[in-house]
């Protein structure tokens, strides 16, 4: 089975799994509404780990829309400066330069579901269907290293991008498994299991908090030092990260604040909340698919509860301080 239909049942579960049978979140009291700030210019594709890809071909990432659109059927994989990596079903994976509308074929056997430019050179970090990975140089059209891990028969939509770490570089793979690589040789380094054992079990976050290395699962999350590693064990929606601690969102509609040892500090939990995302500034907005917007504090103290015009049954994404839903984005104004 292709992991883009791997995907699709994945994003029906993470849409509709936590939320099945009669019991649904039902918030005391709803302080407010919030209405949409307006309209993007076509309904959203498709969405990724940093990105979504609108059916006109824009991309909507952190910095917000793009100018450019990507060739018809493509999907956004990754970018750096002008150059994006691009993927579509049963088209060749594309190097687009989107200021000069240049494509480059990647060849490589499947298609691409997370990459990384490795910067000041032609090369590629990727993750392709089938969970094979390495390192691709666009420019000489050659791998410079392919390897392959474990078969994974299902995938979480989210899949984390590959990051650098110096002169590393970091794949995390479908089977709950973060490869280190060197850059330049593409040899192994280390493997770091993520998480193991169960369904849907490919990385979806990864960042370098502080000293630490921490990644997620939708069911564990590490946090890696030179010395050692810690971990949680949990049902896992959603991970971020400010500057008060790591914010975990379970499944099960618990919010957790942790240090960056995982240590659980506080919690605030919402019976049978079913969190889709987060937008975040001096509160943290966590956006539950019933269509509702809980305010937190911080330290977890203080809720406050908005509705939304719309449950969340369909495409949504969601940046640092803005939430996408179909064709609609609301702004967090402070």
């Amino acid at each position: 089975m292709r992991v883009t239909s791997l995907l699709f049942a994945a994003l029906l579960a993470f849409f509709v799994g936590g939320c099945s049978g009669k019991n649904y979140f039902e918030p005391e009291i709803v302080q407010g509404s919030i209405s949409y700030d307006g309209e993007l210019p076509a309904p959203i594709a498709e969405i990724g780990y940093r990105a979504a890809t609108l059916e006109n071909g824009q991309v909507v990432t952190e910095k917000g829309l793009s100018s450019y659109k990507l060739p018809k059927g493509y999907r956004f994989i990754a970018e750096s400066g002008d150059r994006v990596v691009a993927a579509g079903d049963c088209l060749p994976n594309i190097v687009f330069n989107t200021k000069t509308g240049e494509k480059r074929s990647i060849d490589l056997p499947r298609r691409i579901v997370a990459a990384l430019f490795i910067p000041g050179s032609d090369r590629i970090a990727y993750l392709i269907e089938g969970n094979q990975y390495g390192i691709y140089d666009y420019g000489t059209g050659k791998t410079v290293a392919q390897y392959s891990s474990d078969t994974a028969l299902t995938a979480d939509i989210r899949i984390a991008s590959p990051m650098m770490l110096e002169q590393l570089v970091l794949i995390p793979t479908l089977d709950g498994k973060l490869v280190i690589l060197n850059r330049e040789s593409g040899a192994k380094v280390r493997e770091i299991v993520v998480g193991k054992g169960e369904e849907f079990n490919n990385v979806i976050f990864l960042d370098v908090i502080g000293n630490r290395l921490v990644a997620a699962t939708p069911h564990r999350i590490i946090s890696v030092s030179p010395k050692l590693m810690d971990a949680q064990n949990m049902e896992i929606s959603d991970v971020i990260f400010l500057d008060t601690g790591i914010y975990i969102l379970s499944k099960e509609g618990t919010v957790y604040l942790c240090d960056e040892d995982l240590k659980i500090l506080s919690s605030k939990k919402f019976p049978f909340a079913h969190f889709v995302g987060a937008i975040y500034g001096e509160f943290l907005y966590l956006i539950e698919k019933q269509g509702f917007v809980i305010a937190l504090d911080p330290d977890l103290t203080s809720v406050n509860v908005f509705e939304l015009p719309d449950e969340i049954d369909d495409w949504f994404f969601a940046t640092k301080d803005t939430l996408y839903y179909e064709k609609y984005y609301f702004k967090l104004h402070q």
